[in-house]
């Protein structure tokens, strides 16, 4: 009976390696305020930054590509390679 735990307890965490954590904050550049609501969208796994710029996406793979919009900014894009955080500065729009 325990080997079968085991072996239950070994899948899980295998299946649970699959997943790659990537967090950072996003600020406006010329500032560094924090920008909430943020959209942040790596391969087809999208989140909104919260009130303090942060996010979190588990993803699958380290090739996608990250794309950062939020109102009044321009759209900042990135491949996301082997590093798991990823801190993004935002530049404004003029006139905005």
């Amino acid at each position: 009976m325990s080997s079968s735990v085991a072996i239950v307890a070994l899948l899980a965490l295998v299946a649970g390696c699959s997943s790659i954590p990537i967090n950072g904050v996003v600020r406006d550049k010329p500032t560094g305020t924090p920008i909430s609501s943020a959209t942040v969208t790596i391969g087809e796994k999208t989140t909104a930054t919260d009130a303090m710029g942060s996010y979190h996406l588990d993803i699958s793979g380290t090739k996608d590509a990250m794309i950062v919009n939020a109102p009044g900014y321009f759209i900042y894009t990135k491949t996301i390679g082997e590093a798991t955080i990823h801190d993004i500065d935002l530049v404004p729009r003029k006139g905005e």
